[in-house]
């Protein structure tokens, strides 16, 4: 969603808009892919009014919104969880835990406020450390970095200590992503295809960060932004950038050819 399929502010251009609306009812399935939760997600897929189950967490979640109900779930156990966070205490390193409904952190700092803004669902404080606080399994890690480079090398030093049960990914420069082992975008599109009784030659997919890779290399055709983590990937095509309404760009024309929907 970010830097994809919204703009600068957060929102849907309307000529993205238009370009969605047009797919669905040309006879296409669409469906937001996400690290958010789905209270960061609802207000777009309600403007959108998208017609099929939505990937959530970078694939931990898929819920279908019109039925209110949790369709796949795969969570870190608390125990592991409140390992994470300990280690994360220690390097001093800002991080939330996502349950399920809700996002919570030990205090709001500069990095909350930030995050906060982009997503625009605020944290609930604990006013302790997570590694204390945890005690149910945790559907997403997220650790928040003030630079880029915080960020991989406190990957580098996770990925070490947790060889296994984990996943760990970027969908910012400035964001650390840590799902259960085996959970990526890809093999919950792959999932969310199966059930549709979409063939995966027929899917397509846009993203532009790192964790949004696994998603472009399995659908039947992967799009990645320009100029973003994605594109330096082989094996996806590139769409004009995020700003530049790239989506709604690459829509229109596949609609122009009748390449999108069912006949």
């Amino acid at each position: 969603m970010d830097e994809t399929l919204l703009d600068r502010q957060g929102r849907i251009t309307p000529r993205t808009l238009r370009a969605v609306r047009r797919c669905m009812e040309a006879g296409a399935l669409f469906s937001l892919s996400s690290g958010r939760m789905l209270e960061a997600m609802r207000e777009q897929a309600k403007e959108i009014g998208v017609n099929a189950p939505m990937i959530m967490f970078n694939g931990a979640m898929i819920y279908d919104m019109a039925a209110e109900k949790t369709l796949f779930q795969r969570a870190i156990p608390a125990d592991t969880a409140r390992k994470i966070c300990r280690m994360a205490e220690e390097m001093n390193l800002y991080i939330q835990t996502y349950p399920g409904e809700g996002y919570f952190c030990p205090e709001r700092i500069d990095l909350t406020f930030s995050y906060e803004k982009r997503i625009r669902v605020q944290a609930q404080e604990v006013h302790m450390p997570l590694s204390k606080w945890v005690s149910q399994d945790a559907v997403k890690l997220l650790a928040l970095g003030h630079d880029a480079q915080e960020i991989q090398q406190a990957m580098a030093r996770f990925k070490e200590a947790f060889p296994q049960g984990v996943n760990f990914m970027c969908s910012h420069p400035t964001y650390l992503e840590i799902v259960a082992q085996g959970i990526d975008k890809g093999q919950a599109m792959d999932e969310l295809a199966k059930a549709a009784g979409v063939d995966r030659a027929e899917t397509l997919a846009f993203g532009d960060g790192q964790n949004d890779i696994p998603m472009l290399l399995a659908a039947g055709t992967g799009y990645a932004m320009a100029d973003s983590a994605a594109a330096k990937i082989e094996g996806v095509r590139i769409a004009p950038p995020f700003h530049e309404d790239g989506v709604a760009q690459v829509l229109e024309d596949l609609l122009d050819q009748g390449l999108i929907g069912r006949g």
